[in-house]
């Protein structure tokens, strides 16, 4: 059997919580700017290394997906990988 990939832990703020709950508040919190999978990265877990972005990346890319089918935020249009709170404010 494979080793079992570690918890990585979140920031403090964000401990104990589904991953979709930070990634929600984090851009709420940011709301009116754009970010990358890595700036949301950092933004929830803190400083990590290469490996253990490696292991939460998957994760990430899953729920970003999941929350913008949802509505809970939004892809950015003609960029991939890169997700805002709410594209009206990008407009303005």
């Amino acid at each position: 059997m494979p080793p079992q990939p570690k918890d990585i832990p979140m920031l403090e703020e964000f401990q104990g919580q589904f991953l979709i709950d930070p990634l929600t508040t984090f851009l709420e919190n940011n709301s009116g700017k754009v970010f990358g999978v890595s700036e949301i990265t950092n933004g929830i877990y803190g400083e990590l290394t290469a490996t253990e972005i490696r292991e939460v990346k998957n994760k990430i890319l899953n729920e970003l997906s999941r929350g913008h089918r949802t509505g809970r935020f939004f892809r950015v249009p003609d960029q991939i990988g890169f997700y805002t709170w709410d594209l009206e404010l990008l407009n303005k």
